[in-house]
């Protein structure tokens, strides 16, 4: 794997290379470390924190002289297979909403998975995918095996349906069951059932969890008892299937476009961004 890591000044820096290190040493063939070419030192300091393995291959890409410049020059030349950023702004930030919306731009922008470095940061034993039950969430099998297991982490696949979705005659009263929701949606529940077999297949312990809620606050809340949470870009239904077998679907991937990239912000834990981009 080759594996990107953002170097140059940021609050997290530290935080950063330590998540690094495990996948670097299970997984990388090469790492590039990126940086502004006037944070040059900070790059070289980082180089000398990475493990030392045989054939690993490591260089420093110095572009411009902001964040955005450095990360965008790199990705023009070569596209790694993860990159690694730390949160470079916050929602606490006094009067940052533009360098906020500047920085979720860049982002959303990226063609590459990318895990941003944010919130509370820990060695990572527990990971929560936030999945729609889409089918696209099964190209991200592979990507999150590897890194469940770079980390020996356990994976909870967490499947939220809408509050809008529940209220049907006779079960006003009693929210739907994990069952009951993927009976009414089956197509969903052999997709999340799909989503927990292809990791076990790959030696990750998982296990599927479903919620009735907001879908946004109910992942929220959730994410605060895991080390990593994991989430998609939204991905519109395939043309040509029945409108009775994915009128769910279709409503519940609308409301996770609508949250991706405040899920994104929000999160109180590292957030791997699987797809093409963060809010695609």
């Amino acid at each position: 794997m080759h594996i990107a890591l953002y170097a140059g000044q940021n609050a997290q820096r530290n935080e950063l290379i330590l998540l690094s290190i495990p996948l670097i040493t299970a997984l990388a063939h090469r790492v590039t470390l990126i940086t502004p070419q006037d944070e040059a030192e900070p790059a070289h300091e980082a180089l000398g924190q990475l493990p030392l393995i045989p054939d690993l291959t490591v260089h420093i890409q110095a572009h411009g002289n902001t964040f955005a410049t450095a990360i965008e020059t790199t990705l023009q030349r070569e596209l790694p297979d993860l990159l690694l950023i730390p949160a470079f702004t916050t929602p606490a930030a006094l009067l940052g909403w533009r360098e906020r919306r500047h920085e979720l731009n860049v982002l959303s922008s990226l063609p590459i998975p990318f895990l941003r470095v944010q919130g509370k940061v820990k060695p990572i034993r527990q990971i929560i995918v936030a999945s729609t039950g889409g089918e696209q969430a099964l190209h991200s099998v592979p990507l999150i095996g590897q890194l469940a297991r770079a980390y020996h982490a356990t994976v909870t696949v967490l499947h939220v349906s809408s509050q809008d979705l529940v209220y049907f005659e006779g079960f006003a009263a009693s929210p739907l069951s994990g069952e009951d929701v993927l009976n009414l949606d089956q197509m969903t529940g052999t997709t999340l059932h799909q989503l927990v077999a292809g990791l076990q297949a790959q030696g990750v312990t998982a296990r599927l969890h479903i919620l009735n809620g907001l879908v946004e606050e109910t992942v929220l809340a959730k994410c605060q008892h895991y080390d990593l949470l994991v989430i998609g870009s939204h991905q519109p239904t395939p043309i040509g299937r029945p409108a009775d077998q994915c009128w769910l679907r279709v409503i519940q991937r609308l409301s996770f476009q609508d949250v991706t990239r405040d899920l994104l912000e929000r999160s109180p834990v590292p957030v791997l961004v699987t797809g093409k981009s963060a809010t695609q």
